[in-house]
């Protein structure tokens, strides 16, 4: 499998980093797209009634980027299992308009429960 370049790696970072942000303080994630042209970079936000719909719209937006746009990533709250444990995580989608493939991007965590419960990160984001 094709390895992101340095410059697509910065951008998931960016995002998981921002997902993880976002939802430390005990709040929901809205699904976002981070894309990247040569002016810099935008965030766009995408609510909904649903998660689904909101990963969905955010899919759709990727999909009508202009020309300029060479980048993207889509950012949303879901889960992620291994060895069997469901855990929550941020998962991220990144790609390049050069590329024909995109790459996933998941770090799992622990929400914050109850009053005293403290947020955590577990383990490394893993691609």
């Amino acid at each position: 499998m094709e390895q992101p370049n340095e410059s697509l790696m910065e951008l998931a970072f960016l995002a998981l980093d921002h997902g993880i942000e976002s939802v430390a303080g005990g709040g929901p994630l809205i699904p976002f797209v981070i894309s990247q042209d040569p002016e810099g970079r935008t965030l766009t936000r995408f609510v909904a009634d649903t998660l689904e719909e909101g990963v969905a719209q955010a899919q759709d937006h990727v999909a009508t980027l202009p020309s300029p746009v060479t980048a993207y990533a889509i950012a949303h709250d879901g889960y992620l299992t291994i060895d069997g444990q469901r855990a929550d995580a941020i998962l991220v989608e990144v790609g390049e308009r050069s590329a024909a493939r995109g790459h996933a991007f998941a770090q799992r965590y622990k929400p914050k429960k109850g009053l005293f419960g403290k947020f955590a990160i577990v383990g490394n984001a893993a691609l």
